[in-house]
This record gives C-alpha cells, sequence and structure tokens, in this order.
C-alpha cells in the first residue's frame, strides 16, 4: 500500500476514533450505559489490612483509568497529526497505554476479589498486552524507518 494512502487511513481511523472516545465518554458521564453491579469497600466487614489493599486497588484503578483515557486521546490525536506512526512518542504511548490497561484490570480483580470474595477477570489485561506489543513494533518500524531515511 502506498506510503501516503496509508498515512491519511491512519488520520482518518484516528479521528474517527477519537470523536467516539468523546462520544461514549460523555454518554458513559450522563449514564446511558448502566452498571450491573455496584462494589462498595466495607470498612466494618473486613480487617484492616485487606481494607487498605481494597483501597490502594480503588485508587489504582482510578487512576489508571484516567491515565489511560488522556493517554488514549494524546496518542489518537499525535497520530492524526503525524506525518508517520513510527515515532518514539507514539510508541512510548502505545506502551504507558498498555501498561494502565493491564494495572487496571489487576487492580479491579484485586478490588472486586477483597469486596465480594468473587473471582472476575475482564480482558483489559489481554488489550494492554497487545498495545505493549505493538509499541514494540511501533519503535521497530521507528528505527526501520529512520534507517530508511539516512540511506535516501
Amino acid at each position: 500500500m502506498d506510503k501516503e494512502i496509508l498515512t491519511k487511513k491512519i488520520k482518518r481511523i484516528s479521528h474517527i476514533s477519537l470523536c467516539a472516545m468523546a462520544v461514549y465518554v460523555v454518554m458513559n458521564v450522563m449514564g446511558f450505559f448502566s452498571v450491573n453491579r455496584m462494589y462498595m469497600l466495607d470498612f466494618d466487614e473486613h480487617p484492616m489490612p485487606e481494607n487498605i489493599i481494597g483501597l490502594i486497588a480503588l485508587v489504582a484503578v482510578l487512576f489508571c483509568a484516567i491515565a489511560g483515557f488522556i493517554t488514549a486521546f494524546i496518542l489518537l490525536n499525535e497520530l492524526s497529526k503525524r506525518r508517520t506512526p513510527f515515532t518514539l512518542k507514539i510508541s512510548r504511548l502505545m506502551r504507558d497505554l498498555g501498561i494502565y490497561l493491564i494495572v487496571v484490570e489487576i487492580a479491579k480483580a484485586v478490588f472486586i476479589f477483597i469486596v465480594s470474595r468473587e473471582l472476575l477477570i475482564g480482558l483489559f489485561w489481554l488489550a494492554g498486552l497487545i498495545f505493549y506489543a505493538f509499541s514494540l513494533v511501533f519503535r521497530y518500524g521507528k528505527n526501520l524507518q529512520q534507517e530508511s531515511d539516512e540511506t535516501l
């Protein structure tokens, strides 16, 4: 596929994803997506070490979720602006997003286990691993592009 055509497709899908992400956040804040079950940390029901671990897990989930959304927004914005996606900044953003997704899933599983003694593991950890792997591919692509640019 021609380089310019591929770059245009990357920019187009980045713009679409950025808009979809904004719509999702607005709809979620307005309550369009129902929550099936709420998990609350009850300090009287569990021993103090479990409460502390649960609180740390909850803070980790909140921090990584917010940081993940911000990182995804910056990543999509960068992809829509750049001439090439193979830059160190893009690969770092993808790596960070992968790490946030993995931490969110692990911390969420720990929190739910402490609160309800249920072991619920979703697929965010797998998405995180995929983003992390793609960050390595993009870093390798950056090196290849740099070698290609140097030979020309």
